[in-house]
């Protein structure tokens, strides 16, 4: 009995042993696995922040260069002129400071005297930026305020050489807004936080609209004052040594985990981004309790709870790579991602070459129109998953943003374009095409983005190329460039000096041969009498915006032709303007119509407006109130190119214009008889029904007499085209309307 009593304590003795041991093994487990969440917390967090603070970087070097490119424009120009002292050459620089397009950027002399675009001047002599890049450093400068408008700006300042010398600098201002959106400070969307301060605290940047951190201007006073005083030394210290770090704060009653690290090429800027212990460390807590709440199951429990961590570990690194890596629309990489790893395997496989590839569809907003976006959304994940399928180990994707794609590829020929491209099986019957441009890589210490710009500006120019697959980037495209500069700045200047003027095509009524009204053509002829090609300044200027005031040129000119043949007593037959599809935007623009109509005294009747199909289709959700707003100032509306586009009928049976121009294509050469037949079957019944929706035809390209005959055989009366006339001059036409026929 005694001995029993005696094993049975011990046996107590044991179990109380074992419990307690297995009390103090899971205390310390527990400990040891909060700390395995931190660590692993912050590893993952740092990484982040260096990630970002790489492409931040290298965006603001892209910002950098594009100053550079302009500052060697201004030291050509300076080069070209040959100033022979200082004086010329302030003078030189206030002179090319006037032709300067951007009202953000500046140009100023070794005085501090800086120029805007429109003559507006300013001296930055005092400035922190031009001081350092008068003695040849590029730089960025904190926030500050701008002395032409008192807004507070970022600007970003480079040298200008002339020789070995600094005769001046350019120096380009960014609001906060655009600063951010370089920056791209949004990488944990709502539950996290990033900034850039420097090295006295103050923010510089931050994520827009969130204020879960900040409760002033000064980040070191915002953490010293909720109580983590040590962890705001620790962080002032960290910064002015130069070096990263990681801190755990209380902020607002909230744990916080925070990274920090320099930004390398811009001085005394430094990335810190902040996410709340609960994004990171989600089921933490409740993973400790259950472990305290089921403890006489410890040894099943510490089993299942090695496998939960082990798995709660690799979520929680998934979850973070997901906010920031994962693109919303297609499932796959992010842009960012790319970047991150594009840069990795061109830095560690240098016996490789790579090509930089940019894709971009090319009738993305014809699908979103017509199918739906939630079918663009789908077209966009098929294209990716295709392509991401067929790629090597080395090479990657990404949708860089809409419906523009970009790839790092091993090989680059029209097979493995194909490959990758067509052949993709949609849920609708829909044709796509892409432009593809890319980009050779010769130099893998080049920004990755610059290299991204050089494959999209090659995509660009395949635009409308049905015949090619893709396109390489070559020194031709640098060339281009300056030669698009030139250009703009040359029809800026003949803007200004009103070099711009009409010509005038007839419509002619095939039955009559009598003239019934003409179009209006835009011309451009140089001080020197040379006459610049439409198809060379025309799509430049719709580019940059610039044809908005040429077709408002050519309208003053054709309103002044009206008023004069009124006051003679002519009588006048309607004339048609083209205006470009950026006027459909321009919510001033029937007033501007109405007003120019009374200034000149011209019924509206005798004013045609003509927009491109293409414009009308691209415009869908506006041209019906345009179109009634039109018909109520008494204006009529002319739809240009009718059949080029994609859905001509049913823009027909929408929009209620008066007269439709038939594309030349309607007219051309056909194979064989049968063909013919057809055309003249669909031409016909083209006729025939906008004739009963009571609307004017007008054919164009009419060349030959044969068209001349099919038109009469089809019931359309109003041709434009070479057979009758080529568009000619006011002298020339002032008689042709005066006398209402070509002969």
């Amino acid at each position: 009995m005694v001995k029993a009593k005696a094993s049975k304590r011990v046996f107590v003795y044991v179990v109380v042993l074992i419990l307690v041991s297995m009390m103090v093994s899971v205390f310390y487990l527990m400990r040891y696995v909060q700390n395995m969440l931190s660590r692993d917390a912050r590893v993952n967090l740092t990484e982040i922040v260096t990630q970002n603070k790489d492409v931040i970087n290298s965006k603001l070097m892209v910002e950098i260069n594009n100053l550079e490119v302009y500052s060697n424009s201004v030291t050509k120009y300076l080069q070209e002129n040959q100033p022979a002292d200082e004086e010329a050459t302030r003078a030189l620089i206030s002179q090319f400071g006037l032709t300067n397009s951007d009202a953000s950027i500046s140009i100023a002399d070794n005085k501090g005297n800086g120029t805007f675009a429109g003559g507006k001047e300013i001296n930055v002599a005092g400035r922190s930026y031009y001081k350092n890049a008068l003695v040849g450093r590029q730089n960025i400068s904190d926030k500050l305020l701008s002395r032409l408008d008192g807004a507070e700006v970022f600007v970003i300042c480079v040298p200008v050489y002339l020789g070995e010398r600094v005769s001046g600098t350019v120096q380009k201002a960014y609001t906060e807004e655009n600063m951010n959106e370089i920056c791209a400070l949004s990488l944990f969307s709502e539950q996290g936080y990033m900034c850039v301060i420097n090295s006295d605290g103050y923010v510089v940047l931050h994520t827009p609209g969130r204020q879960l951190f900040l409760n002033s201007d000064n980040y070191y006073r915002d953490i010293y004052e909720t109580g983590n005083k040590e962890a705001a030394k620790k962080l002032e210290d960290d910064i002015k040594l130069n070096e990263s770090g990681f801190m755990e704060t209380e902020l607002n009653g909230q744990r916080v985990f925070s990274a920090y690290t320099p930004i390398e090429n811009v001085h005394d800027w430094y990335l810190v981004t902040s996410v709340p212990t609960n994004v990171v460390t989600a089921n933490g807590d409740r993973v400790i309790t259950m472990f305290y709440a089921i403890l006489f199951f410890l040894v099943a429990v510490f089993a299942g709870c090695m496998i939960y961590f082990v798995s709660y570990k690799n979520r929680q690194k998934r979850n973070i790579e997901t906010i920031a890596f994962v693109d919303e629309v297609t499932g796959g990489d992010t842009y960012n991602k790319f970047l991150m790893e594009a840069a990795d395997i061109l830095a560690d496989r240098v016996d490789k070459h790579f090509y930089i590839v940019k894709i971009d569809i090319n009738n993305f907003k014809y699908i979103n129109n017509y199918y739906g976006y939630a079918f663009g959304d789908s077209v966009l994940k098929k294209v990716y998953s295709h392509i991401k399928k067929l790629l090597a180990a080395d090479e990657r994707i990404a949708r860089q943003s809409a419906d523009n794609f970009v790839l790092l590829l091993e090989v680059v020929a029209g097979e493995r374009i194909n490959e990758l491209l067509y052949g993709i099986e949609y849920d609708e019957e829909v044709s796509i095409y892409f432009s593809v441009g890319v980009y050779s890589v010769t130099d893998q210490n080049e920004s990755l983005s610059l290299m991204v710009d050089k494959a999209g500006t090659a995509a660009r120019a395949m635009k409308g190329e049905m015949s090619r697959k893709f396109v390489f980037y070559s020194d031709y495209f640098d060339k281009m460039t300056v030669y698009n500069e030139q250009l703009k700045r040359a029809v800026k200047k003949a803007i200004d000096a009103k070099d711009f003027f009409p010509v005038y095509q007839p419509k002619v009524n095939v039955n009559t041969g009598e003239v019934v009204g003409a179009e209006a053509l835009a011309r451009w002829r140089t001080k020197d009498g040379k006459a610049v090609a439409p198809d060379i300044f025309i799509p430049m200027s719709e580019s940059t915006g610039l044809v908005a005031d040429i077709d408002m040129i050519i309208l003053d000119q054709v309103l002044a032709f009206f008023k004069k043949a009124i006051d003679n007593g002519i009588p006048c037959i309607p004339i048609s303007v083209n205006f470009s599809r950026l006027h459909l935007r321009d919510s001033a623009f029937l007033d501007k119509l109405s007003f120019k109509l009374q200034q000149y005294h011209v019924p509206p009747n005798l004013l045609e407006v003509e927009l491109t199909e293409s414009a009308i289709f691209d415009n869908m959700s506006t041209i019906y109130e345009f179109t009634e707003n039109l018909r109520k100032m008494g204006l009529s509306l002319s739809m240009d190119d009718f059949g080029s586009g994609y859905s001509s009928l049913n823009m027909l049976r929408q929009i209620p214009i008066d007269v439709l121009k038939v594309d030349k294509g309607f007219l051309s050469d056909t194979r064989n008889e049968a063909d013919g037949e057809r055309r003249d079957i669909i031409f016909s019944s083209i006729v025939q029904m906008v004739h009963k929706l009571d609307i004017t035809v007008v054919v164009e390209g009419v060349e030959t007499a044969e068209n001349v005959e099919l038109m009469k055989n089809c019931g359309c009366a109003i041709a434009q085209g070479f057979y009758y006339s080529r568009p000619l001059e006011k002298e020339a036409f002032e008689r042709i309307f005066r006398e209402k026929t070509i002969c």
